[in-house]
């Protein structure tokens, strides 16, 4: 993934909403699983061994998910990473408490429209295109 939009910091309430809003958005858009990882920190108890392999899981089942895995103290969304993974699309709700999305610069669709709704909702988006470490660097757009 070539370039990475992220948001400002978001309370649980928000970040709720936006994982909410996303398992709808595809689910319209006739996408109905995708894969995901529980990162550092949960994924150190959730995963029966050191390698956090992708899950595959119908998006009506994430955010259930989520709520199960919360229950269990391993970990809490915007504490912990959660993984979305889509083909050539991938969304990050970072333990920094905001929300990456990581892309190849071709999928303009649903970045787009992701970018204004975030702007719309001042969480003040900007876009980067990251650098060979895989961090950011060049930012590209912002607000």
């Amino acid at each position: 993934m070539e370039r990475e939009i992220l948001t400002n910091i978001l309370n649980k309430e928000q970040l709720y909403v936006e994982l909410k809003f996303i398992v709808e958005y595809f689910i319209e858009n006739n996408i109905h699983y995708c894969d995901i990882v529980f990162g550092f920190a949960w994924g150190m108890e959730y995963y029966p061994t050191e390698e956090w392999n992708n899950e595959k899981i119908y998006f009506r089942e994430l955010i259930k998910k989520v709520h199960e895995i919360e229950k269990t103290n391993i970990g809490s969304l915007g504490r912990d990473d959660l993984f979305i993974k889509l083909p050539n699309l991938e969304f990050r709700f970072c333990n920094d408490s905001d929300i990456h999305i990581y892309f190849d610069e071709e999928n303009n669709k649903d970045i787009e429209f992701f970018y204004s709704r975030w702007k719309n909702l001042n969480y003040e988006p900007s876009e980067w295109i990251k650098n060979q470490k895989n961090a950011p660097g060049e930012r590209v757009r912002f607000n």
